[in-house]
């Protein structure tokens, strides 16, 4: 962990010195966590790879100010995906999407076995129903198993508003399911 640590911030470094290889390497490493979190807010592929592209402008437009001692790379990076997708959601309907395109359209999605596949596919529709707050809560916990805190972090709101949203999402969720919504 602390080698991949300092590895990290030696790509950093070197990106930030405009070596065009390490940003490349960079872009390999974390293309496809920004991918997968723009499909699971998004719900449409092609979206998801617009996102792709703009967090990486991104990134590399404001790699100066990224800070290590706020926090990790990866929720630097689920911050900005995150941010990305929200603006998108604001200009667009959110599309209904089935877990089986998410796993049709990227196989090495690293999904845990559904005991019925219908019913997260189901669970997925409706993940997609939720305005996008409470979407991008639901997608960093129980999609990228982030904590609370983690998830406070990427999204820039106290520890107390993560449990709030969590809590108002599966309650819909669970509605959802039980009447058939």
């Amino acid at each position: 962990m602390v080698l991949r640590r300092l590895m990290e911030r030696e790509t950093l470094e070197r990106v930030r010195a405009g070596n065009g290889d390490a940003f490349s390497s960079l872009f390999h490493r974390y293309k496809d966590l920004v991918y997968r979190t723009a499909y699971l807010m998004l719900g449409d592929p092609y979206e998801a790879e617009d996102v792709l592209q703009e967090v990486f402008l991104r990134v590399y437009r404001s790699l100066h100010t990224y800070r290590p001692e706020r926090g990790a790379f990866s929720t630097w990076l689920h911050r900005i995906t995150v941010n990305q997708c929200l603006k998108r959601g604001r200009r667009r309907r959110i599309a209904s999407v089935s877990l089986d395109k998410l796993l049709e359209r990227n196989p090495e999605f690293p999904a845990a076995e559904p005991f019925d596949p219908e019913l997260a596919g189901r669970i997925q529709e409706l993940v997609l129903r939720l305005r996008p707050k409470l979407r991008a809560t639901v997608v960093l916990r129980y999609y990228w198993g982030l904590s609370y805190a983690e998830i406070a972090a990427t999204l820039g709101i106290p520890i107390g508003t993560v449990k709030s949203r969590l809590n108002k999402a599966l309650g819909l969720l669970r509605g959802w399911l039980e009447g058939g919504g």
